[in-house]
């Protein structure tokens, strides 16, 4: 069966599934703003091979993007492309099990071109010129898969009893029974609990009289023995599994979360050149953002007439937004250049859909239900407003004559400055902006460094994000990078590696559930390939 209804966020205390820094639910709203705006200054290979500094850093095509002011070093046009590779890998924790998973991924870091128009050495004006920029720059990436797994008991006593907790359900059906309730006409009701009316129209669970004036929500599914043979009493019926059953069967749960997409900034930009001295520019950028999260979450039951439950969550959010980037860099020396760049928030409509499936999966059929059942929600498309924070950056960068150079940047992200506004039907998001309100502002470095062999280079860099969170987990994150390239008077070719390392999340399947502990990383490969013109 397949249900209709009005995706509108549910409040933090009914929250379904809670995730610390990485959005995979999708009533999670503030740990989307948090993503969105953790963007990354990726842009082409020898970018990536320095760390990302490149706040002072000219003559490249990711300027346009970082700081437009970068565009007025150029000399002569240029088009390039640069293709990357991601390899993505997790490691989890859960219930004393670990699992390793990991995925590859092919996208573009960056393309663009640049269309210089300057002055020649010998028309007599402090006026340079400048070149025109038009890239599209990948500035975030949700390429991820995370997989869990382990048995589920209630605990125990010192003297072997099952203790029974409400606030920490051992199971997906036991969750359900504590979140339903019972009408005044013994009807059960859902209490505006999408997992509980799954969990019914799928006969997890349903309500038992009790006596004539009492019924309580309870499992519906029956005891088997070790061989798989249906449980009964003295007068032949069969055996229920209680939510609180006398006897401690594990539950086996495990999860696989496949996360894609990404934000892609297109920037439009303009770097002027002032007697070789001064730099400076504006751009203008039009971003997108779409992402696909798939959790497929399953238990096994021991000794059960439910052989297995299936949970299938999809959400997508996609949207457009525009922000707008100013930079300025000087050259006090002739060794030496000083930038500074600052981006204005940036502001997204968007647009969320998401469909909820439940399976469950019965050994043998009975007189009242098939083997196999399924409920099916699917929620109206959701539309609302974010808004990520400025930020501002500063760098500098020394070069050793024809050598090399090294290029060092620090950046300031307000991440209180973002919200979320405009929901559908009047939402006005107020306890989500609440925890987004408790979000700080964070320092990120970057670090790199190019040494010169005729057309040869080879890079090195160091990027660090600042952990904005302060939730006990540390959520920073660090990417070291190597590079090297060629260049000639026609075309060049660079490769970036970059390992980042960090952004450890915490996962629960329901609420109430153990927490599953997943760090994860990150190797991207970029290629790329430009061409003088």
């Amino acid at each position: 069966m397949n249900r209709l209804i009005k995706l509108i966020p549910i409040s933090l205390l009914q929250l379904c599934l809670v995730i610390t820094v990485k959005a995979q639910d999708a009533g999670d709203f503030s740990a989307t703003v948090l993503d969105m705006s953790r963007t990354y200054l990726g842009g082409s290979a020898r970018m990536q091979g320095l760390g990302g500094a490149q706040t002072s850093l000219g003559g490249d095509i990711s300027s346009a993007s970082s700081n437009p002011a970068g565009l007025g070093f150029f000399n002569r046009s240029e088009f390039s492309f640069s293709p990357t590779l991601n390899v993505i890998s997790s490691s989890s924790d859960y219930l004393e099990s670990s699992v390793n998973d990991s995925k590859l991924n092919l996208n573009f870091a960056n393309l663009g071109v640049v269309l210089n128009k300057t002055k020649g050495d010998l028309v007599e004006s402090k006026w340079r010129g400048g070149s025109f920029g038009l890239s599209l720059n990948r500035i975030a990436d949700f390429q991820n898969r995370i997989t869990y797994e382990g048995n589920s008991y209630n605990p125990v006593d010192s003297n072997g009893d099952i203790v029974l907790d409400a606030n920490h359900p051992k199971d997906f059906i036991e969750y359900t029974v504590l979140s339903s309730g019972i009408d005044g006409n013994g009807n059960l009701t859902y209490n505006g609990n999408s997992f509980v009316e799954l969990a019914y129209e799928t006969y997890l669970i349903d309500v038992f009289p009790i006596s004539a004036t009492e019924s309580i929500v309870d499992r519906d599914i029956y005891a088997t023995d070790e061989n798989g043979a249906l449980l009964t009493d003295n007068s032949g019926n069969p055996i229920y599994i209680p939510a609180f059953p006398e006897l401690n069967y594990p539950t086996k749960q495990r999860e696989v979360i496949n996360s894609k997409g990404g934000i892609y900034q297109t920037s439009i930009s303009y770097g002027g050149n002032y007697n070789d001295r001064v730099y400076f520019g504006a751009g203008i950028g039009i971003l997108s953002i779409d992402r696909d999260v798939e959790r497929i979450y399953t238990e096994e039951p021991t000794q059960a007439t439910l052989r297995r439950l299936t949970l299938i969550d999809n959400y997508n959010i996609s949207g457009i937004g525009i922000n707008a980037t100013f930079g300025i860099i000087a050259r006090p020396l002739p060794f030496l250049l000083l930038g500074t760049s600052y981006t204005t928030p940036s502001y997204y409509g968007m647009e969320q859909t998401q469909e909820t499936i439940l399976q469950a999966d019965y050994t043998s059929s009975t007189d009242y239900r098939n083997a196999y059942h399924d409920w099916t929600i699917t929620y109206e498309p959701f539309n609302y407003n974010i808004s990520t924070p400025s930020r501002i950056s500063a760098g500098a960068t020394f070069f050793f004559g024809k050598i090399g150079f090294i290029s060092t940047d620090i950046e300031r992200v307000n991440y209180s400055g973002a919200k979320l506004n405009n929901g559908d039907d009047g939402f006005t998001f107020s306890d989500y902006n609440q925890v987004v309100d408790q979000f700080e502002s964070a320092f990120n470095y970057r670090l790199g460094t190019e040494f010169r062999f005729d057309m040869f280079r080879v890079r090195a860099g160091f990027n660090y994000l600042g952990d904005p969170t302060d939730d006990n987990i540390d959520n920073s994150e660090s990417k070291v990078s190597i590079g090297g390239g060629m260049r000639t008077k026609d075309f060049f070719v660079d490769l970036g590696i970059v390992n980042s390392l960090g952004r450890n999340s915490t996962i629960m399947p329901y609420p109430g559930a153990s927490v599953a502990e997943v760090e994860n990383t990150n190797t991207t490969a970029t290629i790329s390939v430009g061409f003088f013109f």
